[in-house]
């Protein structure tokens, strides 16, 4: 058994289509949209102690066979600064750029945080720093930036995430996906 367990997080089973009319909706809804990076999903379960490996998990809960860089490691340590235990971030990961794009915390210092909404678990993400390796996706509420990434040819951006922001736990029923209209692509 390894150290610290995957946890199985919100996967979007539904998708709404790339139009102004069904964004508005789910935004007048109380719903974020989140880009969607197209790389590798990672859940980084990063110890408080040191000398404990990383671990970073893939989507169907099995270790990746690329081990995470070491400069994204001590990234990771210098921005979620864990105080005791294990802490697990959910994350989109950008192997040949060595990036990492975080959209989640399910725990916290040994804290299960099943128990609070997409909205509280997201203000424990940090968010103000610079780093060559790390983002934090912002949360996008306005149509307009929603159709700005929809609309966007950024070749990483798949389309977007909506997350039930008052919907507690990590069910499947709160996230809903949106992707690009074919045509905007390049």
């Amino acid at each position: 058994m390894p150290p610290s367990v995957y946890i199985k997080a919100m996967h979007p089973k539904t998708e709404i289509s790339p139009t102004l009319p069904a964004v508005e909706k789910l935004l007048k809804a109380g719903w974020a949209g989140q880009m969607k990076i197209h790389g590798h999903r990672a859940q980084i379960h990063l110890p408080a102690d040191p000398k404990l490996e990383v671990i970073a998990y893939n989507r169907q809960g099995r270790p990746h066979k690329k081990l995470l860089p070491e400069e994204i490691v001590e990234e990771l340590r210098r921005l979620i600064q864990p105080q005791k235990g294990w802490t697990v971030i959910d994350c989109e990961w950008l192997k040949p750029e060595n990036k990492l794009f975080l959209f989640d915390i399910l725990k916290d210092s040994d804290e299960n945080l099943r128990r609070l909404t997409y909205a509280e678990r997201y203000e424990l993400l940090p968010r103000a720093y610079i780093s060559p390796y790390i983002q934090t996706l912002p949360l996008l509420t306005s149509p307009r930036k929603c159709m700005d990434v929809l609309t966007s040819d950024d070749e990483h951006s798949e389309g977007l995430v909506f997350k039930s922001l008052n919907s507690k736990g990590f069910e499947d029923t709160s996230i809903v996906r949106c992707r690009k209209n074919p045509r905007s692509r390049n």
